[in-house]
């Protein structure tokens, strides 16, 4: 079960890409983070409210931390695509799983297993097929996507520590809080104009990117670490990008190539192999 919560949380993100797209033709990207999570948080009022749940400063205050890494990774990730291609900087965001191996080996001061580095190189290997990224570039867009990548290894490690002892609906209830923050304090700038979407397809991104994308996606990544843990989530994240592809064939019409085809079943039989080890510890 916690397997199959974390791949509809890998669809449901491989899916925001499409729509986020779509929302950004109309609207700039503050204001459509700014609607997403004032829509998340909407979303999520009732859970809190029936039956009840007590805040406590504990839980805020870590659901504050784990927002403003949030909020770092997407600062980054858009510094990044500034000087390198948006497939390079999906291939690149992918080595948040080197960076969770190296988190584990300093946290737990044991050498990671085999098969772990193994699944990792595949997953990095069929990720550059599948965004056909192997090229080489000395732009400062790759440090700041490398860096996003550690950011990413290091929102996990902190969900894992914060997950265990605390409900997961107000985590996540905090964490969309403190995301709407920012673009909310950002469009309070001069310079930056605030925009009301008109468009019907620009309110069903905002509305499915805020309710599936955010509060039901990151409230499943909070259930399924308890049991499952930091890497195996990490490689199972790696879904996303192939659900992003899918979907681009079947509704953008986008091509597939045959190494395409190659990436996902590297990707496919990485996941299935850890899902396997899982089963047998």
């Amino acid at each position: 079960m916690p397997t199959l919560l974390m791949i509809i949380a890998a669809l449901f993100w491989g899916a925001s890409f499409l729509l986020t797209k779509l929302a950004l033709e109309e609207i700039s990207p503050i204001n459509f983070m700014f609607f997403r999570f004032i829509v998340a948080i909407i979303s999520m009022l009732p859970t809190l409210v029936f039956p009840p749940i007590p805040f406590t400063k504990q839980v805020v205050k870590q659901g504050f931390i784990l927002g403003i890494i949030q909020i770092g990774i997407m600062f980054l990730q858009i510094k990044g695509l500034e000087t390198i291609s948006a497939s390079l900087s999906g291939f690149l965001s992918g080595f948040y799983i080197v960076f969770v191996l190296i988190i584990r080996f300093f946290i737990h001061k044991r050498m990671p297993h085999l098969i772990d580095i193994l699944t990792c190189l595949i997953c990095l290997g069929g990720l550059g097929l599948l965004t056909h990224s192997f090229e080489i570039t000395n732009g400062i867009g790759v440090v700041y996507t490398l860096v996003c990548a550690f950011c990413m290894a290091l929102y996990i490690y902190a969900l894992d520590i914060y997950s265990g002892g605390n409900n997961p609906i107000l985590l996540t209830f905090m964490q969309m809080i403190s995301l709407a923050a920012f673009p909310g304090l950002l469009l309070l700038l001069p310079g930056i104009s605030f925009q009301i979407p008109t468009k019907l397809i620009t309110w069903i991104a905002i509305i499915f990117c805020g309710v599936c994308c955010s509060s039901i996606a990151f409230w499943l990544q909070n259930k399924a670490q308890k049991d499952l843990g930091p890497f195996k989530v990490s490689i199972i994240l790696m879904l996303e990008p192939v659900f992003c592809t899918i979907l681009s064939y079947f509704i953008l019409k986008e091509q597939l190539y045959t190494e395409s085809y190659i990436g996902i079943a590297m990707i496919l039989g990485s996941i299935t192999a850890i899902n396997l080890r899982l089963k047998e510890n």
